[in-house]
């Protein structure tokens, strides 16, 4: 299904697009315009890039969004149901090809193709990885692959690097009649040239092995090549649908202390574990002892001290984690509303005294109460 749309960037005539709606709502399709013209409008990409300093306004089908340190919308967007009326931006026309004996073929391909590559916008809801490439363009200096073009200017959006550091190429405008116009200076490698033998396919396929990609995260999607978030995501769900629970481990530093917490328990037990300020392996082991020891009961209470986990007839302390934000991988295995109960399992000092004690001899950073 496709949505006709009328769009205004800040400084910029109205300018309309037809979308394809297929992959969400209207609201969904209208942020995805602002996210695009965030990373392609000059104009915006020069205001600071939190988010959450925008203001999103909605009128009846029309959306506005505000900046504070800008008078004016930044960007508005709204269904363009006369399709030809009012205000859209003029049609631009690009240059006729200035190198095309030295290529020996044309920059651009025939109407029939370009015709077949979607236009400007059009593809703002689908994933990076799931854009059909449908160009690609190389010389000795970089390489660029265009998923959206306006023929009548020449105007494209995809994914280019210039030299050979994969990890600095990245999605943004190409501008197809400026690398057209590039001349060869005797050099005829210098000369940006159309890759006759490409085939077009999915962004996952075709861009360079080894760049930076942006997965739709999905564990499971057939596209995307797994990133290794993706891919670790899914097994620590594969380990707690095996055991019930994982243990993810998060190394110290000079300013901060390692901790270890378990992810999924609570849907058996209703909550979760973590300690902090030990070697990991040590952690680990501990938590495993404090599951089997809570294993069928309703959980530990707040002060409630345990005897035979620790040795030496030292006990553990158990007491109500605060926030949930250290435990990042929870967010990103339940999403990012679960909220369930941490405990943490809390270890004194040489003379058995707790940090929750002032007369505790640890320092404050050994063992973080969380």
């Amino acid at each position: 299904m496709m949505a006709d749309i009328r769009m205004r960037v800040l400084g910029h005539p109205w300018e309309r697009t037809t979308v394809s709606t297929d992959a969400g709502s209207r609201e969904e399709l209208f942020i995805a315009l602002f996210l695009r013209a965030m990373e392609t409008v000059p104009e915006l990409l020069a205001l600071p890039g939190d988010l959450e300093a925008y203001t999103v306004r909605w009128d009846g089908e029309e959306v506005s969004i505000f900046h504070p340190d800008v008078e004016q919308a930044i960007f508005r967007a709204q269904p363009d149901a006369e399709g030809s009326a009012q205000g859209g931006a003029p049609v631009g026309t690009r240059p006729p090809e200035l190198w095309r004996e030295e290529r020996g073929h044309g920059f651009y391909p025939a109407p029939e193709v370009l015709a077949e590559i979607p236009a400007l916008w059009a593809t703002v809801l689908e994933p990076h990885e799931h854009r059909v490439v449908g160009l690609r363009y190389y010389s000795a200096e970089g390489e660029w692959y265009v998923v959206e073009v306006d023929d009548a200017s020449g105007r494209a959006y995809g994914w280019s690097c210039l030299g050979g550091d994969l990890s600095q190429g990245g999605w943004g405008l190409i501008d197809l009649p400026a690398l057209e116009s590039l001349g060869p200076d005797d050099d005829p490698s210098q000369l940006v040239v159309r890759d006759l033998d490409f085939t077009p396919d999915a962004a996952a396929s075709v861009l360079p092995k080894g760049r930076p990609h942006d997965s739709c995260g999905d564990a499971d999607c057939p596209v995307c090549p797994p990133d290794f978030m993706t891919a670790y995501v899914a097994r620590l769900r594969g380990v707690i649908a095996e055991h019930g629970f994982a243990i993810q481990p998060v190394l110290g530093d000079e300013s901060s202390a390692a901790y270890c917490y378990t992810i999924g328990l609570h849907e058996s037990l209703g909550c979760e574990f973590v300690m902090a300020g030990l070697d990991v392996r040590v952690m680990q082991g501990l938590l495993h002892s404090l599951i089997e020891r809570f294993a069928g009961s309703s959980g530990p209470v707040d002060g409630e001290a345990l005897d035979g986990v620790l040795a030496n007839g030292f006990q553990l302390l158990m007491r109500p984690v605060t926030s949930l934000e250290p435990f990042s991988m929870l967010r990103a295995v339940y999403g990012q509303e679960i909220a369930v109960p941490y405990w943490q399992a809390v270890w004194p000092d040489s003379a058995g005294i707790f940090p929750t004690d002032a007369s505790c001899s640890l320092s404050p950073g050994t063992q973080p109460l969380l």
